[in-house]
């Protein structure tokens, strides 16, 4: 058995886990100072939770990046695409990349429906009540719960094997400048700090692939990645076609890569984070946000993969590789390892420190977006709901500020137990999928179908979890023979899970609201009466949430028709255009393919990271040119003019707030 040794001292991880924390911290708490003072950004409960509702497409894109950038992403598609070869990563990115694209649709309706909402789950209690709630509380915060560990998880174990770092001291140690940026400037911060670590990781991941395929004295070249892998494929071959990692026929990382597409739809739709991020957009920022976002994502894994795990693989009989003669071993593996392992190949020492920057920057900005979530949901779904309806927005700001706190500690310590007992990333993102996936068609019925009722949101996602689970170990006891953590983490066992959960909903919550439907079909023009905004909000936060016009109601219609058409040709394309041709042909890439094939990547690379790194620059050239101006002494900081200072009153039997003497205006778009 291979030996292995940290790549790395053990000073790179307390380094990165303390010292860049406690300094990215302190860069994120000035960036909102100036804003506050300088801009007129007003830190009050609205803007901590929803950033104001004002955020717009280049922003939103470049946070759907980062969010989604997961140490998993990083990691799970690099240890899929040494496992095997060229599929690998490739499914991996098509597959994760169609949720946003499809929340893309999910995001503009709950823009037009309910621009005074919080959080989604929010959505759920103002149409079918406190029971609903209840369920999709669990839903929602389950989501939040596992994601969370296993964004600590991931990057946690990376660090611990690449470095020798106590797992304990960087599961406790890591989320504490997180929680020091987000608990100051809230989601804002959160969307600031998401450009940074994407404009970061793009560069890394850039420099990564034009060293494998460019200028690598071990690799350097297509043609030279092309024959190394055609030599690894007959000494250690995968299960591939004849062994092949230049193949996409291969049915374990097809089935894999169903399991992705199907249980990574919960990821995305249950969590409240995603739903925070649609809220704080502006209406057609957040459609434009998650498509840019979703098409600039996906090439992160697919390059990534295709650039360190390859090469990771393709050096394997390097004396310099960290496992040389062997392969990296599987639990290794199923960490991600052979992503920081194939840039130390390629890079030496600064490639490893490099790579673990990415996965630090990985963990911390969508741990940022999960405490956020988190302590919106428990905020405003528990705090206002059940306990202190009348609660002002200082205390909504204070108890956020508790939640936020609380979920950075109960994060570490979730972390180290999943670490404890075995737990992977890989394993976590199969098993999300059985357990929260019902709840994907739910929030979907919520804001499409008019006849959808409370019994079959309260019973439908219910039952389909508990026949989900029963059938998942059921397979696993018959396709294996015994119901344990490696048979339930099996791509078969997975599958039936996956598939039984996500589309047994559909089926319950349909067949129960046509059997016993409510009287009328819901009328969804008395949604956005049940939101309430805290008494310290502006005129203008009160003017997002209230006033659309006809005109910006049918520019965003006609936006929601296009964006679901897309999102089923972008479907369409990636799983099942680009793959199952060649699945089923039995294709082995030639050289000439291959070739063509990392130079689109390339090309797609490039266009991402411009995109992300230099549009949310432009977009904000006003608030630049006013933010020197104002520094300058050229012109006079805005002054936010809050609600509490107009003539206002709130209607306490219908819970809205109306606005009197203020005039009524269009949205913003």
């Amino acid at each position: 058995m291979v030996e292995i040794h940290p790549i790395l001292p053990q000073a790179y991880g307390y380094g990165y886990v303390m010292g860049l924390g406690a300094a990215f911290a302190l860069l994120m708490i000035g960036v909102t100072f100036i804003l506050s003072k300088y801009v007129g950004e007003h830190q009050d409960s609205e803007h901590f939770s929803t950033a104001s509702r004002s955020v717009k497409t280049g922003l939103i894109s470049s946070a759907v990046v980062s969010s989604w950038t997961w140490p998993g992403t990083l990691l799970t598609s690099s240890g899929m695409a040494y496992n095997y070869g060229v599929c690998g990563s490739t499914w991996y990115a098509f597959a994760f990349t169609i949720q946003i694209t499809f929340f893309s649709v999910i995001a503009l309706e709950v823009k037009r429906k309910s621009p005074g909402a919080h959080t989604v789950v929010e959505v759920i209690k103002a149409r079918f009540g406190p029971v609903a709630h209840w369920v999709f509380l669990f839903y929602g915060l389950g989501t939040n719960v596992i994601i969370s560990a296993m964004l600590l998880l991931g990057g946690c174990q990376a660090i611990s094997v690449v470095t020798g770092m106590h797992i304990v001291a960087a599961s406790m140690l890591l989320p504490l400048g997180v929680w020091a940026y987000t608990v100051t400037g809230g989601l804002k911060s959160t969307f600031l700090s998401d450009w940074i670590h994407s404009v970061i990781i793009y560069i890394i991941i850039l420099t990564t692939v034009f060293v494998a395929y460019c200028g690598s004295s071990k690799i350097g070249s297509i043609d030279r990645m092309y024959d190394l892998l055609t030599a690894v494929s007959k000494t250690h071959p995968s299960a591939g076609h004849e062994g092949s990692y230049l193949t996409f026929s291969n049915r374990i990382a097809l089935f894999n890569g169903w399991n992705i597409v199907v249980g990574g739809f919960s990821t995305v739709f249950c969590d409240p984070s995603y739903g925070q991020k649609a809220i704080a957009a502006k209406p057609l920022a957040a459609m434009k946000g998650y498509f840019a976002g979703g098409i600039c994502w996906l090439i992160i894994p697919w390059a990534l993969g295709t650039a360190a795990s390859l090469s990771c693989l393709a050096l394997m009989s390097d004396p310099g590789s960290p496992t040389y003669p062997d392969p990296v071993p599987t639990t290794l593996v199923n960490e991600g390892i052979p992503m920081l392992y194939g840039m130390f190949d390629l890079m030496g020492k600064p490639g490893a420190a490099a790579g673990m920057l990415m996965v630090w920057l990985a963990a911390t900005s969508a741990t940022s977006s999960e405490l956020i979530g988190f302590s919106s949901v428990m905020t405003y779904d528990v705090y206002r709901t059940y306990i202190k309806p009348d609660a002002t927005g200082k205390e909504l700001v204070k108890v956020s500020h508790i939640f936020v706190t609380f979920f950075a500690i109960a994060m570490g310590a979730l972390t180290v137990v999943f670490n404890y007992i075995g737990i992977t990333i890989s394993w976590i993102i199969t098993f999300i999928g059985i357990a929260l996936g019902p709840a994907v068609f739910a929030i979907t019925l919520a804001l499409f179908w008019r006849k959808t009722t409370a019994l079959g949101m309260i019973v439908g996602p219910v039952l389909s979890t508990i026949i989900a689970i029963i059938g998942w170990c059921v397979s696993a006891k018959t396709l294996y023979g015994a119901v344990n953590k490696d048979t339930l983490g099996e791509q078969y066992s997975c599958a039936v899970g996956n598939f039984v959960g996500m589309f047994g909903s559909l089926i319950l919550i349909v067949g129960i609201s046509l059997i016993k439907p409510d009287a009328e079909p819901y009328d969804f023009s008395q949604l956005n009466s049940h939101f309430i905004l805290g008494d310290d909000a502006t005129t203008e936060e009160f003017e997002k949430t209230h006033f659309n016009s006809p005109e910006e109601e049918k520019k965003l219609k006609r936006a929601s028709t296009i964006a679901i058409v897309v999102s089923f040709v972008i479907f369409f394309i990636l799983i099942f255009l680009v793959p199952m041709p060649m699945y089923g042909q039995n294709y082995i890439f030639s050289k000439k393919f291959f070739r063509g094939w990392v130079i689109v990547i390339m090309i797609w690379l490039i266009l991402a990271a411009c995109f992300i790194i230099f549009y949310p620059i432009y977009e904000s050239r006003e608030v630049l040119v006013t933010l020197y101006k104002v520094m300058s002494g050229k012109q006079a900081a805005k002054e936010p003019i809050l609600l509490s200072a107009q003539n206002t009153r709130q209607d306490s039997d219908e819970k809205n707030v109306a606005l009197v003497d203020v005039k009524t205006e269009d949205v913003v778009s």
